[in-house]
């Protein structure tokens, strides 16, 4: 392998392939699409781009300044250029499981948008051919990456909360969708997947990040939308039974909002964590800890990284493809979003119970069926 690592980007027309593309090209402190102005990365960058749309990919390459990115129309044609070590998956959310399975049968490494799949099926398909590839994958559940999230998580693993009961994860926020071709296709379950794989999925992805546990029982009640023609459920709530005895709820709504909201509470039996994203940054988060003798009280200073933004350059793209690009570099796994880790494991588990649960009247679902 080169000592940069070379990315190919499919699906580069989309919005958010832009943001990935910027975080592969350019260094830690990113790049300005106001100016258009970064530092080349040291150890990546973007070889190749890939779209049906011959005359945004030129775009794209022009505003991006990815001087040295052939352009492609062909998928197949970019899987066989052998001067491309690595693929990031950015198409539309049916086609995730295909061009995934078909860029690691290639011999490349995988950076894949959420989500994982649209269809249990696909699911399956994909993790196996995950779990028999000894190329770094990664899923980009890029909530996981914000120094909010990674600093909770912390908390929770050094007992901080005492012993870990219940946690609460939202995930409120009236997707984009206009109706040009690029877009409408989110109304559409067996385009887009339907809600969960449209949005919620980064709510569940804290929650059973922060448990770090199997889970055992999963109830899911959906709702239909009020404003927009979705052809599916935007509204779900679900409720997870972890094997450690603690119970998630996650919900969500992709249909309307007051603003992006991704508040979450956790509870432990000696403290308590709360984000609330409408609050002033001073009092957004607020924690309690004995082992600490913290009272219960505002922490100015906890993130820097709020999760309070619908807008793609405010992501964490830049953190989530550098670490992409430094296990792939070692030859290693993601252990914390590779695709057969045991967190997206877990994830897809509950994603594929809670859509079954809906399916059938909210029953309760064991998960371990699809805890591959």
């Amino acid at each position: 392998m080169a000592e940069k690592l070379r990315v190919g980007i499919v699906g580069a027309s989309g919005w958010m392939a832009g943001a990935l593309a910027a975080g592969a090209e350019y260094d830690d402190n990113g790049f300005n699409p106001d100016t258009k102005s970064g530092i080349k990365s040291s150890n990546s960058c973007v070889a190749a781009l890939c779209d049906l749309k011959e005359d945004v990919l030129k775009q794209r390459k022009q505003d991006l300044c990815l001087d040295s990115a052939k352009l492609y129309t062909s998928y197949d044609e970019m899987l066989a250029d052998k001067d491309i070590d690595a693929i990031i998956v950015a198409v539309p959310n049916n086609l995730h499981s295909l061009f995934a399975v078909k860029a690691l049968e290639a011999g490349k490494h995988l950076f894949l948008e959420k989500p994982f799949a649209t269809t249990v099926e696909d699911s399956k398909k994909l993790m196996a051919a995950a779990k028999k590839t000894d190329k770094t994958t990664k899923i980009d559940y890029i909530l996981l990456h914000y120094d909010e999230q990674e600093r909770l998580k912390h908390l929770i693993d050094e007992k901080a909360f005492g012993e870990l009961a219940s946690v609460h994860f939202t995930y409120r926020h009236p997707i984009n969708v206009s109706e040009s071709i690029d877009q409408i296709w989110k109304l559409k379950k067996d385009k887009s997947g339907g809600a969960i794989p449209m949005g919620i999925c980064h709510a569940l992805s804290c929650a059973v990040y922060q448990v770090d546990s199997d889970p055992v029982s999963v109830v899911c009640k959906s709702c239909p939308s009020k404003i927009r023609k979705f052809d599916y459920d935007t509204q779900q709530d679900i409720l997870i039974t972890f094997e450690n005895g603690v119970v998630a709820l996650v919900q969500g709504n992709i249909d309307f909002a007051e603003k992006y909201d991704a508040r979450h509470t956790v509870i432990g039996t000696e403290g308590q964590f709360d984000y609330t994203p409408y609050n002033p940054l001073e009092t957004r988060v607020m924690w309690s800890s004995k082992s600490k003798n913290r009272a219960y009280s505002a922490d100015p200073v906890f993130a820097n990284d709020h999760l309070d933004s619908g807008n793609v350059w405010k992501h964490k793209c830049t953190k989530t493809v550098k670490e992409f690009v430094s296990y792939a570099l070692k030859g290693q796994q993601d252990p914390r979003l590779g695709l057969s880790s045991p967190t997206v494991r877990r994830i897809e588990a509950v994603i594929w119970a809670a859509e079954k649960s809906a399916s059938n009247g909210s029953i309760p679902v064991d998960p371990s069926e699809f805890l591959n």
